[in-house]
């Protein structure tokens, strides 16, 4: 397997395809192709990035591939930092209740982003995977602050940091557990309730609706081809908007081959 250098040029027989940041996480890149023309391919996409990534790069394109998610007016998320400030609130609240707050982010990505949001104000403790996850990011540099190995000691005024797929870990019925999930889902109102937790808060590694718009219209490309999630819903908004788009589907799929 061969390491690709973010923003080098490879040839690759008749073309040549490089990587630029996508702002997902640490080391998510989209794929720019180009013969005479240029192909971007955005993969997982936050434009604006996030507290252990860069912003994405938008370069002008021909074709844009783009991941659409969140490719629906419904998902506007607020500020990061405004979301934060909720979450800590919510963290002192639970404290209050002598509750062990425990929040939900994926292992890799998310779960760093917490870890470094909430390691200069509370004591962090960590599921292994995650705490396995963050030496990886230290060990490229990015600093996340203090935090431990998660521990079935009581501790005070601690804070969890899960994956969603551990939260039903047997250590963690021992502490009076109170759950918060991170995601972008959390914009609708009955994800707390379907997910059984007590809060959930709009933090995404993903583009909202209208981040993908604003990235397309820099991006300028002359085809637009939309991909996962809402992708049918975002190419009729992007038609709407003089731009040529559809949904990549399978027949579609076969129709890129062929221009390529």
């Amino acid at each position: 397997m061969k390491s690709l250098e973010m923003g080098r040029s490879y040839e690759m027989r008749d073309f040549a395809v490089r990587l630029i940041e996508s702002g997902h996480m640490l080391g998510a890149s989209q794929l720019v192709v180009e013969n005479g023309f240029k192909l971007v391919y955005t993969g997982d996409l936050h434009l604006e990035g996030g507290a252990t990534c860069s912003p994405a790069r938008v370069e002008r394109c021909d074709v844009l591939i783009i991941e659409s998610t969140f490719g629906s007016p419904h998902y506007e998320f607020p500020p990061r930092e405004e979301v934060i400030a909720e979450l800590k609130d919510w963290i002192e609240e639970k404290h209050s209740r002598e509750a062990v707050p425990v929040v939900l982010g994926y292992s890799l990505g998310k779960a760093q982003e917490l870890t470094r949001y909430l390691s200069s104000h509370f004591c962090v403790e960590v599921h292994p995977t995650i705490y396995e996850n963050n030496r990886r990011y230290e060990a490229l540099g990015v600093a996340l602050g203090e935090y431990r190995l998660f521990s079935e000691e009581s501790r005070e005024d601690r804070v969890v940091i899960f994956p969603p797929a551990a939260r039903r870990a047997r250590a963690l019925e021992k502490l009076n557990p109170s759950f918060a999930f991170m995601s972008g889902w959390a914009v609708h109102e009955g994800t707390r309730f379907r997910l059984g937790v007590e809060e959930a808060l709009p933090l995404s590694d993903h583009s909202d609706f209208y981040s993908l718009l604003r990235y397309v219209e820099k991006a300028s490309p002359q085809v637009v081809y939309t991909v996962h999630g809402f992708a049918e819903e975002f190419a009729e908004e992007l038609r709407a908007r003089g731009f040529y788009a559809e949904a990549l589907v399978e027949k579609k799929l076969r129709t890129l081959e062929e221009y390529l």
